[in-house]
């Protein structure tokens, strides 16, 4: 299945810097996070979620200790995003599950992404 999965040996910190699945998970996540914000408004919404928002879900969300030493934002944003497209691509998560994370009430979005990252690992983990 798309070179993905226990069958490589791919361990989460191999998953969580690989540059091609950072890509994807940016396109599904910067997707969810328009139809999220289209259901709550009920308006049309296209938008990308900042690496900085990211970046903060990564860290609460435990990932920043799972990736090498000597990393930036971007490159912390990149390992959820990592994180979030394998498990999609992996029908461990799905859109749905996403968007309603993402729409949770009274949560800031970084707080939204970190949840959805920890039911990834948890799911990840079994």
């Amino acid at each position: 299945m798309l070179g993905l999965g226990p069958r490589n040996g791919e361990d989460l910190a191999r998953i969580l810097t690989r540059k091609d699945l950072a890509q994807f998970g940016d396109a599904l996540l910067n997707f969810a996070y328009s139809l999220a914000l289209t259901e709550a408004t009920g308006e049309p919404r296209g938008t990308r979620v900042p690496d900085k928002v990211l970046a903060e879900a990564a860290v609460k969300a435990g990932l920043r200790e799972r990736l090498p030493r000597r990393v930036g934002r971007g490159e912390i944003a990149n390992g959820l995003e990592a994180l979030l497209g394998y498990s999609w691509l992996r029908k461990q998560l799905t859109l749905e599950e996403i968007s309603t994370c993402l729409k949770a009430e009274g949560l800031a979005p970084a707080n939204n992404f970190a949840k959805l990252a920890e039911l990834a690992l948890s799911r990840l983990e079994k």
